[in-house]
């Protein structure tokens, strides 16, 4: 994906780091904004991985989740009830925005659970 991505940003001013999700190689940097795409429940310790990426934003920076519950024989993904109870504790504003309605997104409609959570943290 890394080989991929670096094709299509040829000559583009753009860093590609590898490493572990839950705690990006990205030393003491601090970013205006995580955004996060159908990763948090993949990992072992979501709540972990949440305080990690809350700690690499600037004052006033936001958290961007993108996720969702797929599938109905065997669902994967984490229910957006169990986000938001995880970014409570750490939140002072949490915004929900329901994207499973919006076939733009998605190339075709889908009935699963599919949302973006933005999270202003403490």
């Amino acid at each position: 994906m890394v080989a991929r991505a670096r094709e299509k940003l040829a000559g583009r001013d753009a860093v590609f780091l590898l490493g572990d999700a839950a705690a990006p190689p990205v030393g003491e940097e601090r970013y205006d904004a995580v955004l996060v795409r159908h990763v948090l429940w993949a990992l072992p310790e979501p709540r972990r991985a949440l305080r990690h990426w809350r700690d690499l934003l600037r004052p006033g920076g936001r958290l961007v989740l993108v996720e969702g519950v797929w599938g109905t024989v065997n669902p994967a993904g984490i229910p957006q009830e169990t986000l938001t109870a995880l970014l409570a504790p750490m939140a002072r504003e949490l915004r929900v925005e329901r994207l499973s309605g919006d076939r733009a997104l998605w190339g075709r409609d889908v009935d699963d659970e599919r949302y973006a959570v933005v999270a202003v943290p403490d």
